[in-house]
């Protein structure tokens, strides 16, 4: 397996890949001047990050034990301005639902080649709220912020959410109203911050495969599928596997006696014959067509059935035209 393709514990969970794809949609997206002098502007962007409050053990590894051992200094270096999302609730949209299940084809990567199988797919509709905190300096940079946030993401942006095998649609939409805190209690050892939040609403999907296959479990069951190790055509998930080939593993033909026909009239849907009470004899011919591939047919059967045609003058001018 590639690097590109190595998994790890926290792939194949859709939700935080909708949040990763919202965190990068507003980086470097959110961002103001400020005046530095007569003939200089700064550009300050606001950088977004997933909030990780709550999580003590997360805390103490990357701001305790890892900076003291590392001779750094203890605790989070917090930029200033920063936005901080918190994921705060989540809705199935059932009345934007349209096709229960529609055939969805995927690609995966399996022993350093592309392999395409199909999956009835539901395209979930789902909204997830966040609140949206973004900390300032100062009372005129939370107003540049405010005014940053309405200009540049009002009233929704789209884009992708890539699920490492298919892409799916999202839209950020932001809300009318915002609030603003702005502390004007001073103390000499209190630290005081303006802060602008409000909340923002991401709608995507989420695919639910046929028989409630979870995404992780994809990848298992394209490296074992059964009956064509080789994996050629398209893979189809069948009884539990993922069969490669096509559709149809395997059809069964049979050529017999018109008579035995449900009617022998034009309008078959008037009346019915019983085949099994029609006396013909044995079915004339019968067969078997699967998608497994063919095995290599060895030099004598080639030579018995003249298949470069050399023992025969027609069939070979039929070969030089």
């Amino acid at each position: 397996m590639s690097a590109y393709n190595e998994e790890f514990n926290k792939d194949n969970v859709v939700l935080r890949y909708i949040i990763v794809a919202m965190l990068a949609e507003l980086k470097s997206k959110i961002y103001y001047y400020n005046q530095i002098d007569e003939d200089t502007k700064q550009k300050i962007d606001i950088p977004f990050y997933y909030s990780i409050s709550g999580n003590e053990r997360f805390l103490l590894d990357n701001f305790l034990y890892d900076t003291t051992e590392n001779g750094e200094a203890v605790g989070d270096y917090e930029v200033v301005p920063r936005g901080i999302a918190a994921l705060s609730s989540m809705s199935i949209q059932s009345a934007n639902l349209t096709n229960k299940f529609v055939r969805s084809e995927f690609v995966r990567e399996v022993e350093g080649e592309l392999k395409t199988f199909s999956l009835m797919t539901a395209y979930l509709p789902v909204t997830l709220g966040f609140d949206i905190t973004v900390v300032c300096s100062n009372n005129l940079e939370m107003l540049k912020a405010t005014e940053a946030i309405v200009s540049r993401l009002y009233k929704s942006q789209s884009f992708s959410v890539d699920l490492g095998m298919f892409k799916v649609q999202a839209a950020m939409v932001i809300p009318e109203d915002y609030s603003q805190e702005r502390p004007f209690e001073y103390a000499l050892n209190d630290k005081k911050e303006w802060k602008v939040t409000f909340s923002l609403e991401v709608q995507s999907f989420i695919p639910v495969f046929e028989y409630g296959i979870p995404l992780s479990e994809i990848s298992l069951l394209v490296k074992n599928s059964k009956d064509n190790p080789n994996r050629e055509g398209v893979g189809v998930y069948r009884n539990g596997g993922i069969y490669f080939g096509n559709v149809m593993e395997e059809f069964g033909t049979s050529i017999d006696n018109i008579k035995r026909s449900p009617d022998n009239g034009l309008l078959s849907n008037q009346s019915y014959n019983d085949p099994s009470k029609v006396n013909t004899g044995p079915i004339y011919n019968e067969g078997t067509i699967n998608s497994q591939k063919p095995e290599d047919e060895d030099d004598e059967s080639k030579t018995w059935r003249n298949a470069d045609g050399t023992n025969d003058k027609g069939a070979q001018d039929n070969i030089s035209d």
